[in-house]
């Protein structure tokens, strides 16, 4: 049998090395130093720009894996997911602005120069002196039916714009309305129309912002009607096309299976 000395040592050892493992993972990861006509290493950010003899005219720059709340300079990369949430003036990044990256979140306020996640929308833009000249916005990725976004968002895959309004709530951008497509629902012409579905109709109208309203629809059939502006599923042809006063000015065809 073993002294319990020794076991105790043991069982002392191993939870040393547990903790060691534990502040080496939650750690941030070191720092790195190259010179300024070097490519930033992909998914780092630049955390300090310098003047540097040893960089040929070039300045020095610091970069790391980036981290929620970490500050960075405004010309850095931004990684996939992140957000650049204020931006000051202040020394350190080259003669660049200072920024504070945080990982975006539902209803997050951000300055207006930073990239948008995929998927996300943004909801309101403001006038603000926390972004270093630029406009202020909310961003959400929780998009709803009737959902109001400013019309510089990217408007999320399978999502439509079915109203436009003018609005002082998007620092001069409109104001659209996002829902959910379904068959005959109407939508602005400049929305994206979802794969699958085609064009049945097009008038003037006074909710679209000046686009016209289009009815679409993924019913098809053989011998369905729809505007030339439509794109033709995969699978489907094009019969033939004649005038019409439906389509808001384009031609209508029929398709064929």
């Amino acid at each position: 049998m073993k002294p319990l000395a020794h076991l105790l040592g043991r069982v002392v050892a191993v939870l040393t090395v547990l903790a060691g493992g534990l502040v080496v993972f939650a750690a941030p990861a070191s720092a790195a130093t190259i010179c300024g006509n070097s490519p930033v290493p992909p998914g780092q950010v630049i955390v300090s720009e310098h003047s540097s003899n040893s960089c040929g005219g070039y300045l020095e720059l610091t970069v790391q894996p980036p981290y929620d709340g970490v500050n960075i300079c405004a010309d850095s990369p931004i990684p996939d997911g992140y957000v650049i949430i204020s931006e000051s003036s202040g020394a350190g990044c080259g003669g660049h602005l200072n920024a504070v990256l945080r990982v975006a979140y539902p209803g997050v306020g951000i300055c207006l120069d930073s990239p948008v996640p995929t998927g996300w929308v943004i909801t309101a833009e403001n006038q603000t002196n926390s972004c270093g000249g630029h406009l202020g916005g909310t961003i959400t990725n929780q998009v709803y039916n009737g959902i109001g976004v400013c019309t510089d968002s990217t408007v999320p895959a399978g999502w439509v714009i079915t109203a436009e309004n003018q609005t002082n709530s998007c620092g001069g951008h409109m104001y659209e309305v996002l829902n959910a497509p379904y068959p005959g629902i109407n939508v602005c012409s400049d929305s994206p129309i979802p794969p699958g579905y085609v064009i049945t109709a097009a008038q003037q109208t006074n909710g679209c912002g000046g686009h016209l309203a289009e009815v679409i629809t993924d019913n098809l059939y053989n011998g369905i009607n729809v505007c030339a502006n439509s794109t033709v599923p995969p699978g489907w042809w094009v019969s033939s096309t004649y005038v019409t006063n439906g389509c808001g000015g384009y031609r209508a065809e029929v398709l064929q299976h």
